[in-house]
């Protein structure tokens, strides 16, 4: 792994996030640092001087800079790691406590196949919405209507994944799904706010949303 450039934050930290990491011991803040970059999930991280003890943390930490002159025992760290790879120039958003990076098509409604193809161009696919906390993230931000989701059932097989991994979260709207999968055409998953559809693939009617692996 590349050496990831470090930006470094002094500050007064009355409370650490709920979510952050157990602290490991380590012997200094270099020591820390590599815990970080082994750790793919790792975006900012805190250092103890006092007893020499490394946070990691899969988002920014935004805490008021108070200055060099401030004699702190907390070193905060903000890696420049979160979404550097997502493709802002091609309209990509990154959000780093999810660690996920979309775009909404909203002006395009197309075919499961094209909207797929659309996605690749962009080096992604169809964005999976496998948990609770992704999906409120996703439908915090759409309000627009149904939307073209990562998921397709198949007679015998179920419902997966386009990388063929079976879909296990779902949270399907009141009368759906409303068909079981059939040997004549392939059932796909849309979702709003309101919950997931089961839809044709080759219906042209809906937008949808492609994500980047980060």
């Amino acid at each position: 792994m590349a050496l990831v450039r470090l930006q470094l934050h002094l500050s007064l930290v009355h409370f650490l996030p709920a979510d952050i990491a157990p602290p490991t011991n380590v012997g200094n803040v270099l020591d820390c640092f590599s815990s970080c970059l082994r750790n793919q999930q790792c975006v900012s991280l805190i250092y103890s001087r006092n007893n020499k003890q490394c946070y990691t943390y899969p988002g920014r930490l935004e805490v008021p800079f108070w200055g060099a002159d401030i004699n702190t025992d907390l070193d905060i760290y903000n890696t420049n790691r979160d979404g550097h790879r997502c493709p802002s120039h091609l309209g990509y958003d990154f959000n780093s406590t999810m660690n996920v990076c979309f775009k909404i098509h909203g002006d395009v409604k197309t075919s499961r196949s094209s909207a797929t193809s659309i996605c690749a161009s962009e080096g992604g696919h169809l964005i999976r919405i496998n948990s609770s906390a992704k999906d409120e993230l996703i439908f915090a931000i759409w309000t627009n209507g149904i939307v073209r989701i990562d998921g397709m059932c198949t007679e015998g097989e179920g419902w997966k994944y386009s990388t063929g991994d079976i879909a296990t979260y779902f949270r399907w709207k009141k009368g759906q799904p409303n068909r079981d999968c059939g040997a004549r055409w392939g059932k796909c998953l849309a979702s709003e706010s309101s919950g997931f559809h089961d839809i044709s693939c080759s219906y042209w009617g809906y937008s949808f949303i492609c994500e980047v692996d980060m």
